[in-house]
């Protein structure tokens, strides 16, 4: 911040969001000054209006606390005369400012016309990695604790902290970035681009040495690879220690010790310890046993460069946490540094090679500038150039970032090579033949292993499979071809035309000009790509119009379709129009090739725009040639034995159609990579069935697998209760409506007295969908947050808002019966509408049922009620994550107990868990008395 200049930090409350007709309630301004508070001016504001419930709700701002204040009228001179030499600094400043500013003018003064900054902006620069810009959520992410949110004074003096901690922040930070940052700030709203023309200002006058973590590359700052590297001598002089003592040694005192964690530790040290190959083994471990640390630590003294152990998570969110909490909490303890590497996709990681020819040709009145300007601070934190790392803040649907993530080619131009040292997807490569622990997650793994050559993996004989129950799913994926409508239209996009400058085919027509390439290959690749996009579309509304798909643009509810069909029996006028449109895509691949060799011979010709465009065409060339091979694979008529179907989502099925094709040849290959290790282990929480692995061990072919439970030390008869209706709707013999109203009577009447989180758990979004809004107009619940998956927002944001009250329903379907971590009183209810079947319409499930009917099995039986089963199993593991928690399941389905599957469902539960029937009124007395007890 500018030296002896006053910063105003304003917060303002009012009486709602509107400018114009809305009135403020409070005031508040700290006056900071070479960031030091100058002194604070705090006021309630009369409206003379009513202030909304939900204002006195969010502000705790009574209507006596503004019946006694003064009006805005009668403080305004004061407030004018306060600011009118200052700074105007707010969270959000374009709406304070301006509202402020529109009260000025209704009592007749005159529009302040003093700089005004945004800390929201300059947090998303300065702080790239924070998931929320929320002035509550950054700020406690800073360790501030704000006792008082959306009170004004308490706001405007976090507003101030923020403050100095961003401009603390920045005077960090290499000269060569703050130069780009006021470079690129000419976007930021209102004046914000003075912050960091002042601070480039106080860092010239007295530069200081690069950090000697960093180093510049083109003018730009990153963290320095040789610093960072992992490489160190691997001896260790360290034995695992085998007894309970040895292990609380180890530790301090952070180390919460578990019986039953420890016996798995020694389980996975015994196992990976012995040379000879071995039978594959599976360990079940509780929900809340702590899984992670448990075959983490005995990992960590056994792996080694030389012989590698590679661990596989569901996610690349579970392997990022992986990485950042378990194994980093555990380098705290071992004598030498993990060498570790975590590698994912190539589209996760920054090409820095696009980054620097985005930032030099970005527009300085884009938002593309402020991404820009995000990346320069990010690139100079990050080790890994993991895209995931970046917080909130972004669009991530933007071009841009599409842009600035697509690889390398494995072109050796100049502009490329120079940053082949620095580039971040090689650096993770190289990390590989270093690391003793890999890290990576179940896609990424089998896509590998689908690779005839160049596998990432080819040195690793031990692995272990995290979260193994998902595993069989994500093979079944990685042998489906699937291919959207976007697939080939998104690509065909970003080709641009030749009215827009600096796209690709405006390049083209411009290099044919000047010779370099032929005139007339220009045009066979854009009437080729026009000739595609017409057939392509019509053969879109062709299957839209075979399968009668209604066009539900104006309704609430959003349904994923899927139908199953028969691709190698098509009619043929289809099956020209799939030859023809794998033609003139082979066509165009063929064209484009022949003209990016050509530029490539002829590259002095051209300029740095040129050249990364006609880069830039080479790899979408490759990306629609695997399209089309694809296509070509979903399509195939010879293969009578796998299964097909397409999907959509019901409100725009055009755009979101896709062909899907199952092969079962490539699954059978992929389960028998895992042949190739000499250990693996697969662990869980719910692997076993009916107290047998036999089911898992039927989904990935195998036949011999040892097998190991651990159960937990919970005391869940005290913890726990499960409770069921007495009386309940007999779903068969209602009608869809009835079964929805009773399902929101139930919900209503369990939840309306309840003052903990509620989680409720469908098998149907359509269900979850028309039951959300039943409840958003009972007026019993008016007082509650509701939250629902596909209307609310994403998973993580719905998370995250849930874990901050403590009065919110959150309904969900799918990935919230299990993955979601809530412990302790981020959830004590959950509620199950319907047992988790899965239905037996869907084309993958009818998949696995005809492999059973052709093997004499009973789907049922062998798949069905498995599935289901695992997937309780799952849920009710939401609830008990320590040996403080407390939690109520309550199950809304009567088959629970009645069905001649009952008992299947019911051992499925920890011993001393005991299910009561009541009234459903009882039930929600029973509630409240259990938790408070």
């Amino acid at each position: 911040m500018r030296e002896n200049q006053v910063y105003a930090i304003v917060d303002i409350e009012s009486t709602g969001g509107n400018i114009e007709n809305d009135r403020m309630i409070q005031f508040a301004c700290v006056l900071l000054e070479n960031g030091e508070i100058l002194e604070s001016f705090d006021t309630y504001v009369n409206p003379l209006k009513s202030v909304p419930k939900r204002i006195q709700e969010l502000t705790g701002i009574s209507p006596k606390d503004v019946k006694e204040a003064p009006y805005f009228e009668d403080i305004a001179p004061v407030l004018y005369s306060m600011l009118e030499e200052t700074i105007f600094v707010a969270h959000n400043v374009g709406f304070d400012f301006q509202f402020l500013n529109e009260e000025f003018k209704r009592v007749g003064f005159p529009k302040l016309t003093i700089p005004a900054i945004d800390t929201v902006e300059l947090a998303q620069v300065i702080f790239p990695t924070s998931n929320s810009y929320a002035l509550q959520e950054i700020v406690e992410w800073l360790n501030y604790d704000l006792d008082r949110p959306h009170n004004a004074l308490f706001d405007a003096e976090a507003t101030a902290f923020l403050l100095n901690r961003m401009d603390e922040k920045l005077q960090t930070l290499p000269l060569t970035t703050v130069e780009k940052l006021a470079e690129l700030s000419s976007y930021c709203i209102a004046e914000t681009h003075l912050f960091f023309e002042h601070a480039l200002e106080i860092m010239k006058n007295a530069p200081k040495d690069l950090s000697e973590d960093l180093v510049i590359a083109e003018g730009i700052a990153l963290k320095d690879p040789s610093k960072n590297s992992n490489y160190l001598n691997e001896s260790r002089n360290t034995f695992y220690p085998e007894t309970s003592s040895g292990k609380t040694d180890f530790f301090d005192d952070s180390y919460l010790k578990r019986t039953t964690q420890e016996e798995m530790m020694d389980t996975v040290y015994q196992y990976f310890s012995k040379p000879e190959k071995m039978d594959g083994l599976a360990i079940e471990a509780s929900s809340g046993l702590g899984k992670s640390l448990g075959y983490l630590f005995p990992v960590s003294f056994i792996a080694s460069s030389k012989s590698p152990i590679l661990i596989s998570t569901k996610t690349t969110i579970l392997q990022r946490q992986m990485v950042e909490e378990t194994l980093a909490y555990l380098d705290r303890f071992l004598p030498l540094p993990l060498k570790v590497a975590s590698v994912k996709g190539k589209y996760h990681y920054l090409s820095l090679a696009n980054f620097e020819y985005k930032m030099k040709h970005v527009d300085l009145e884009d938002i593309e500038s402020l991404f820009c300007m995000r990346i320069l601070v990010w690139l100079t934190e990050t080790v890994t150039g993991d895209l995931d790392e970046l917080g909130a803040g972004g669009n991530n649907s933007h071009d841009f970032w599409t842009d600035i993530r697509i690889g390398q080619t494995d072109i050796p131009i100049q502009s490329i090579e120079k940053w082949t040292d620095l580039d971040f997807y090689h650096r993770a490569q190289e990390a590989l033949k270093h690391a003793a622990i890999i890290v990576t997650n179940h896609a990424f793994l089998v896509q590998d292993w689908k690779k005839k050559e160049n596998s990432l993996f080819t040195n690793v004989k031990k692995i272990l499979i995290d979260e193994a129950h998902f595993f069989p799913d994500v093979v079944q994926d990685a042998a489906t071809e699937t291919i959207s409508y976007n697939s080939f239209i998104s690509i065909f996009k970003r080709f641009g035309t030749i009215e827009k400058e600096n796209s690709i085919i405006a390049t083209l027509y411009a290099l044919s000009k000047r010779k370099v390439i032929k005139e007339y290959q220009v045009q066979s690749i854009e009437t080729n790509k026009v000739l595609f996009e017409s057939e392509w579309e019509a053969f879109i509304d062709y299957w839209l119009d075979q399968l009668n798909i209604p066009i539900e643009k104006n309704s609430r509810v959003i349904k994923w379709q899927e139908n199953s069909v028969e691709f190698s029996q098509l009619s043929l006028p289809l099956k020209k129009t799939v030859k023809e449109l794998t033609r003139l895509v082979y066509e165009i691949a063929y064209v484009g090739n022949h003209i990016v060799q050509k530029c490539l011979e002829a590259t002095e010709q051209l300029s740095s725009s040129e050249l990364f465009n006609i880069l830039m065409f080479n790899d979408f060339l490759e990306e629609i040639t695997d399209n089309a091979r694809a296509f070509k694979t979903v399509f195939d008529q010879s293969c009578h034995g796998d299964h097909s179907w397409v999907s959509y989502y019901s409100k725009n099925p055009s755009v979101t159609f896709r062909f899907n094709r199952t092969s079962l040849f490539m699954k059978d290959k992929l389960l028998h990579s895992l042949e190739r290790y000499s250990h693996v282990l697969y662990t869980s929480s719910t692997l076993s069935y009916n107290q047998s692995i036999d089911f898992f061990k039927r989904q990935l072919e195998l036949d011999k697998l040892d097998f190991v439970e651990l159960i937990s030390s919970y005391q869940y008869e005290k913890q726990t209760k499960v409770y069921l209706p007495d009386k309940q709707l007999a779903v068969k013999e209602s009608t869809n409506d009835d079964y929805l109203v009773y399902l929101t009577d139930s919900i209503e009447l369990l939840a309306k007295e309840v003052d903990d989180n509620v989680l409720i758990l469908f098998r149907s979004i359509e269900s979850l969908q028309k039951v959300y809004h039943n409840l958003q107009n009972r007026k019993s619940l008016a007082d509650k947050l509701i939250l629902a998956q596909n209307i609310s927002g994403t998973k993580s944001k719905l998370i995250k808002q849930f874990k901050k009250n403590s009065n919110a329903l959150l309904l969900g379907a799918d990935t919230f019966w299990e993955g979601i971590d809530l412990p302790g009183e981020s959830l004590k209810i959950v509620i199950v509408t319907r047992l988790p079947f899965d239905s037996p319409e869907l084309p993958t499930v009818k998949m696995r049922h005809k492999e059973l009917l052709t093997h004499n099995q009973n789907p049922f039986i062998q798949d069905t009620l498995p599935r289901a089963v695992l997937r309780m199993k799952q849920g009710f593991g939401r609830l008990i994550r320590s040996e403080k928690d407390k939690g109520i399941l309550i199950i809304l389905d009567s088959r629970y107990v009645d069905s001649s599957y009952a008992s299947v469902f019911q051992q499925s539960l920890p011993s001393g868990v005991k299910i009561e029937q009541l009234p459903l009124e009882v039930i929600s007395e029973s509630i409240n008395e259990f938790l408070k007890d």
